[in-house]
């Protein structure tokens, strides 16, 4: 079971809701319950993920730097879930649809796609390299969900 250090304020229900409406978005039921109980933070070790990269076509690995939290009173930090949202989708790096919620140690965002058609897909969006046809960051999948996402991490032993 993973741990985190450096989680944030706990949050409630209510919390993620008032999130939910100001941005008219809906989270999966994984995510709130992962919010709910940890509310982001560090992982206590290193926490590897393999996916197919889009950019390389090959099959790369990643780690999991940190989650983002729900800060409920201090929205400016590196952190914070809303921050990372709203300077995304204002640079039009994301759609207004992908949620980023983690970062890996070279500066990608993990993000879960909150579109009808690929609803709680977890992707990694490469920060160096935009999709031709969108415009926005690429998009490598790595998990049909999140709780999918959490299970394929692996601690790594080095």
């Amino acid at each position: 079971m993973m741990k985190f250090k450096n989680s944030g304020e706990k949050i409630t229900s209510e919390n993620i809701r008032e999130f939910e409406q100001k941005f008219l978005l809906t989270f999966p039921d994984d995510y709130k319950s992962f919010l709910e109980k940890n509310n982001g933070g560090m992982p206590d070790g290193d926490y590897v993920f393999e996916f197919f990269d889009e950019v390389t076509e090959r099959i790369n690995h990643s780690v999991i730097q940190e989650f983002f939290t729900l800060n409920t009173n201090e929205t400016d930090s590196y952190d914070d879930l809303e921050s990372n949202c709203t300077n995304l989708w204002n640079d039009e790096a994301l759609g207004q649809k992908d949620l980023p919620f983690a970062l890996d140690p070279g500066g990608n965002y993990l993000c879960m796609s909150l579109n009808s058609d690929d609803y709680g897909t977890v992707y990694l969006c490469n920060h160096e390299y935009d999709d031709m046809e969108t415009g926005y960051l690429v998009k490598s999948k790595v998990a049909d969900s999140f709780s999918a996402f959490l299970e394929c991490l692996s601690l790594d032993a080095d």
